[in-house]
Formats: C-alpha cells, structure tokens, sequence
C-alpha cells in the first residue's frame, strides 16, 4: 500500500481542488510508498525511524484513522489505539464519561465497560479528577486515562505511538508491566519509539522505515544495530541517549545525584588512560522512591565517531543496588587494566528501572578518555587471549 497526500502551491489551490479539479502545480507527497508487510497474531514488532518517516502515518493506516491512498491493509481483531495525547476523548466531559465513551469507540457493550471500570479508574490513578472536565486534565493524566483504557478492555492488537513518554516515572513502570503482562496473554504489540533501547527490550522484531519506505525488517536487535550504524555515520546523536528530566518530586521517580571518573587515581571529565595498564572507574551516587525495586545502573562507551564500543547493565551482572531508608545509595564500576586501543573516547550514564528497560535520569559524555598505547597494533579493543606455542617434535 501507499500513503500520499497532495501539496498545493496556494490555499487556493486547495479550495479549487475541493470543488472540481487538481490545481495544476500541484505535487504528491509519499509519506508511505510501496509497503509490503505482514504482521501476525501475538507478535510484538518495533517501528523505528527517523521524524517524517511514515512510522505514524503506519499506526493510523492500522489503526482505521487513515486509508490508503492505493493498495489495501487488513486488520482482524479489536485495536486499541494510543496515539495522539487524548484522541477521542471529549474535552466537556469528566474522565469517567469519557471512559465510557472511548470504550465505546473500542468496540465495548455497557456492560462489558461497567465491568472494565474501576480497574480502569483505578490503573489511571488521577484521584478526583476521574469526575473533572479533560479539559482540566495535565498531558499526564490524558496518557493516565489513555493507556488505562486501552490496555483495560484486553484488545487483540495495541497500538502504541510515544505515548508513554508523558507519563512519569511510577506511571511509566506500571505501562512496562501491563505490556508485558498483555503480550504474556497473546495480545499483538505494534510500537512505535525514538527510544531504541526499548524497542529491544519490548519487541522480538522491528522495522525501520525512512522517508516512507521500508529499509529494514527483521529481529529488533539487528535492525536497531544497523539504524545505530546508518545514524552514526549520518553524524546525529544516538536517539534514545536522552537525559529524562522531569519535577523534582523523587516519588515515582530516581534521580542521579553525583557522578565522579576517575582513571589511575586522577578525577576529572577530560582523562588521559594506557591500554593495558590503567583502572577506569565510574563512581556514581543516586536517590530513588524507596517504595520502588531498587534502580539499576548502566554505562556506555562510545568511540569518537558515535560507535558504541561496549555497554554494562548491573541488572545484567546480577547486581543489586543498595540503598538507605531514604533511597539513596552509591556503586563504583571499574574496569580493569583498560582494553581500549589508542583514540578518543566518551562515557555515558544510565540510572534505570529494576529491568533495565525505562531511564529514570541519565547523564551523556560525562567523561572524555583519551587513550594512549605503547604498541602499533589496530583496532578498538583489545579481546582477552592466550597464546600456546609449541614445536613440532612435541606435535608429533
């Protein structure tokens, strides 16, 4: 199928077009061109590509919102859409009847949204403001009551377009489980997101579309590999390296609150290392709602060019975090005897949930390493090796 829409030189253009012919002047503009593509029951697929892509355009073609302008798309089971903040919610009326609404939109009876209700008034958790006007509602009480809709009434395909990303801290942990829990039950996940790290850690397969077109399709991690590999060389800064901000409340949330490199005893953001020889280490302190699992922590090196070049997960090391009756805590990550080669390198920061997969708070190229080698050997690292010589009377 394809997706296009018509650009006219003038406004009125656009009237004349309306009302007999096509303005002549007038050109096409492809937001999708040519897609092939099958989605299928209980996949949990990633749409990634840069803004202007066609990745919304192909969640509203699926979601029904928009047709296509040739081919033809087929959806079978009940969608729920989240899309744009707090569509199809009426601003005059109060949550709870646009609960009823919405679910209606969805597909549901009354009685199936009576049944549905107060897990729904509840997993939204807006307080009072369930019975207030939208119109009074903040963009995090839109996506509250959103989400809480449409994961609720158990849909057969959710829809998911950046929509949690407005949610805070607690709110978006809540998400991550309920998605989890709904692809657990066979629902289809189709989500869209600039951050690539949950695409890796949401979806088994991923998409990249670029300027409309398909560019890739296969197992999320190797299509969000090359689309790192394709934005690294176009210059740009990886997409999902993003300091997540936020009020200054620590509820629902964690927050990193010092961070020291130190290399061979010298502390400081420009460091000067040896291959081979020198100790690297990340000390860094934090504090986090002690009513959530302790966060977790993880660390990125990067080559000049933007390449990754190595990453740590205390979640994936086993590691557990302490903390204090307040929630703050600190952990020190060393590396040893330095594999980097010569050249320039940068570190990057995570603090995250107890999964690894949302980022409460980050700090990018909080430390700059330069890297000096007494040998001539090539390269990025070097990977931990023995030699075992021998001679051939031995052999024989």
């Amino acid at each position: 199928m394809s997706k296009a829409y018509d650009i006219y030189r003038t406004p009125l253009n656009r009237i004349i077009s309306m009302l007999c012919f096509r303005p002549r002047g007038t050109r096409s503009f492809h937001a999708l061109s040519q897609l092939d593509l099958d989605i299928y029951a209980g996949q949990s697929i990633g749409i990634i590509g840069k803004n202007g892509a066609g990745k919304s355009t192909l969640l509203q073609l699926i979601c029904g919102i928009l047709t296509p302008t040739t081919g033809m798309i087929k959806v079978n089971g009940r969608v729920a859409p989240l899309l744009e903040l707090g569509a199809g919610f009426s601003p005059r009326f109060t949550g709870r009847e646009n609960i009823f609404l919405n679910a209606a939109l969805l597909g549901l009876s009354k009685e199936e949204t009576m049944a549905s209700l107060q897990d729904i008034i509840a997993f939204a958790d807006i307080g009072s403001f369930i019975d207030q006007p939208v119109r009074t509602y903040s963009s995090g009480m839109y996506v509250r009551l959103a989400f809480a809709i449409a994961t609720s009434i158990r849909p057969d395909i959710l829809v998911i377009d950046e929509a949690i990303a407005v949610g805070d801290g607690q709110f978006a942990r809540k998400s991550f489980d309920r998605i989890f829990e709904l692809k657990e039950q066979g629902v289809t996940l189709i989500f869209c997101s600039h951050s690539l790290f949950q695409i890796e850690a949401l979806c088994e397969e991923a998409l990249w579309l670029h300027q409309g077109k398909l560019q890739v399709q296969g197992s999320a991690s190797s299509v969000v590999t090359e689309y790192e590999t394709w934005m690294n060389q176009q210059s740009q800064t990886d997409t999902y390296s993003q300091i997540y901000g936020g009020d200054s409340s620590i509820k629902g949330q964690a927050k990193l609150s010092n961070i020291k490199v130190c290399c061979d005893g010298v502390t400081g953001s420009h460091l000067r290392a040896r291959n081979g020889f020198s100790n690297l280490e990340i000390f860094l302190s934090y504090q986090s709602d002690p009513e959530l699992p302790p966060p977790t922590v993880g660390v990125t090196i990067d080559a000049a060019d933007g390449r990754k070049i190595t990453s740590n997960g205390s979640w994936v090391d086993g590691i557990v975090l302490e903390r204090d009756s307040e929630g703050k805590g600190s952990v020190t990550l060393t590396y040893s005897k330095l594999p980097l080669l010569k050249g320039k390198y940068s570190l990057s920061v995570f603090l995250m949930c107890e999964r690894g997969i949302h980022v409460y708070d980050a700090a990018e190229h909080i430390g700059i390493i330069i890297v000096d080698q007494e040998h001539i050997l090539p390269g990025l690292v070097t990977i931990p090796h023995q030699w075992l010589s021998s001679n051939n009377s031995e052999n024989s």
